[in-house]
This record gives C-alpha cells, sequence and structure tokens, in this order.
C-alpha cells in the first residue's frame, strides 16, 4: 500500500516543511505556512502584508474556533497527493470557515457539492435555503427553492426552519407549489379526458354487438314457429332459447328439421355477453364521481 502523503497525514501539531506561523484555535497550536494561506485568503493576505500587528506576530489566535473544523479547513487547502473530499460531514462548517476568511474558491465547491447532494435529499431543501440565505450561495439558494416547489403547503409551514424563510423566498415557493399542482391538475385533466374517449369508445363497441347479440338470438328463435309469443327485447329470445331446449315450450315444427340440442347454453352463454357489455355501457369516468352517474337506458 502507498505511504500517505505528509499533508495528507498532517495534524500540523509540530513545525514542519518550513512552517512559519502558528494558528492558535483553542488550546491547540497549529503549524501552517503564511503564502497558503494567503493565496487563498485575502483575509489572511491583508494580515500578513498590511499594518496589523498580526504582520509579524508568529502566532495568531483564532477565537471561537474549533481546532478539528480549522484543521479540516487546512486539509482542504493545501495540496496533496490526494485532493482532500467534501462531504456532507464538513461542507457546512467548512462554508462558514471560508466565507469569514472569504476562501471564495473553497466555498464554491462546498456549494457545488450541497447543489448535487440536495437532489437526494429533497427533505432538506428549506434548511439549504436558510443557509444559502445567511451565506449569500446563490446557487444553492435557487436548488432550494427549486426543490421546495415539490412541498406541499402543510408540508412547507411544519418545516422547523419556517420561520427563517425570506418573505421574498417565501413567495416565490407558494408560487411555485401552485404552479406546480396547476399542472398537475391540467396533467390530470388531459389523462380523465384520454379515459372518457377511451370509455366512449367501448360503450360504442358494446352497443353495436348488444345488437348483434339480439340478431343472432332472433335469428334463432326465427327457426320455430312461434307466433303466439311476442317479443320485445333480447332477453325475450335468450329465455325462449332455454325453454325450447328444457321442452318447456312447445312449438310446431312439423315442417321443419330442427335441433333444439345446445340452445340452453348458447343462451347462457350470449346473457352472460350480454350482461358484461351492459356494465361496459354504465361506466363513467372516474371524475364524475357516483353522484353524477347516470343510469343508462336498456337499448335494447
Amino acid at each position: 500500500m502507498a505511504e500517505k502523503s505528509e499533508v495528507e497525514a498532517q495534524d500540523f501539531l509540530q513545525p514542519w516543511k518550513l512552517s512559519d506561523v502558528v494558528l492558535v484555535v483553542e488550546e491547540e497550536r497549529l503549524h501552517v505556512h503564511r503564502a497558503v494561506l494567503a493565496l487563498w485568503s485575502p483575509v489572511f493576505e491583508r494580515m500578513f502584508t498590511s499594518e496589523f500587528q498580526e504582520k509579524d506576530n508568529s502566532e495568531i489566535p483564532l477565537p471561537g474556533k474549533n481546532s478539528c473544523e480549522v484543521k479540516e479547513l487546512l486539509l482542504m487547502i493545501y495540496p496533496s497527493t490526494a485532493e482532500k473530499q467534501i462531504t456532507e460531514e464538513n461542507c457546512y462548517f467548512l462554508v462558514k470557515l471560508a466565507h469569514e476568511y472569504q476562501m471564495d474558491g473553497l466555498v464554491q465547491k462546498c456549494e457545488d457539492f450541497m447543489v448535487d447532494k440536495l437532489k437526494s435529499k429533497p427533505n432538506g431543501a428549506i434548511a439549504d435555503l436558510v443557509f444559502a440565505q445567511t451565506y449569500k450561495l446563490e446557487k444553492l439558494r435557487r436548488a432550494s427553492l427549486n426543490q421546495a416547489h415539490n412541498l406541499n403547503l402543510e408540508e412547507l409551514k411544519k418545516d422547523e426552519k419556517y420561520d427563517q424563510i425570506r418573505a421574498d423566498d417565501l413567495k416565490e415557493i407558494t408560487e411555485g407549489i401552485i404552479r406546480r399542482l396547476q399542472g398537475e391538475l391540467k396533467e390530470a385533466q388531459g389523462i380523465n379526458q384520454q379515459n372518457e374517449n377511451k370509455i366512449n369508445d367501448v360503450k360504442r363497441i358494446s352497443q353495436s354487438v348488444l345488437i348483434d347479440i339480439k340478431k343472432i338470438a332472433s335469428g334463432l328463435v326465427s327457426h320455430y314457429n312461434l307466433e303466439d309469443i311476442r317479443f320485445t327485447d333480447t332477453n325475450d329470445y335468450l329465455t325462449i332459447l332455454a325453454l325450447l331446449e328444457r321442452g318447456d315450450l312447445k312449438c310446431d315444427c312439423s315442417s321443419r328439421r330442427v335441433s333444439w340440442y345446445g340452445l340452453r347454453e348458447v343462451a347462457y352463454n350470449l346473457q352472460s355477453l350480454k350482461s358484461a357489455l351492459e356494465f361496459l355501457i354504465s361506466l363513467e369516468p372516474l371524475s364524475k364521481g357516483k353522484s353524477n352517474k347516470k343510469t343508462n337506458k336498456r337499448i335494447l
């Protein structure tokens, strides 16, 4: 396994590679290089080149800072064989430190990481928006606003950072939510119209087939001399077919060679098909609801 470079293994607690200044953080003394700090930070550059008291000081106190966080910052700006990675754990405090010391390059890298991370963390949109507002991260702000458009109003108001959203950003979020809902409604209406068209097509086909069923049933019955029976609809024909096979209905067929065998099964199948088609004809689009459902008249 390859050995780590000196920077990768560096904890900055001892002098190394011509280090020429010490940052005093909490109770630790971190040995660093003026040139590296000045290269990344205009704040440190002014410190070392202007008439500030730190110009010739060998130690520079950083009150209120966390030593682990400062070390992480140093590892980000020092060159090494393996670039230090920005992570979800370090990006927020790195932005705070980099923003304070005007390390714009590091702020940009952290912001890019946070924008990309936001895609997989939709529930963090409001927190990142407030963070972006605080540190003037416009790219993260825009990405957070766009992500917040996917929330509903209840989720938005329940967010613990809701009260920290700027008025103009809150207005943009609510308008974005409304536009999204309008788009979803329009899409749903389009889908419903397509479904309604399909249902109407099914109804037209079903009505046509019902007419054919009546023709089939009446054609079968026409083979028998049943002049005394009055037919009104398809059900009459189907009932007659079943009665003929069972022998419950007498007819004068002396002049014809006919067979009654299988008529009841034919009648049963036709009746089942008729019932299924009538059910299809009774269908209504879901958007109309049960209260608007109309009773279809039997057409045969």
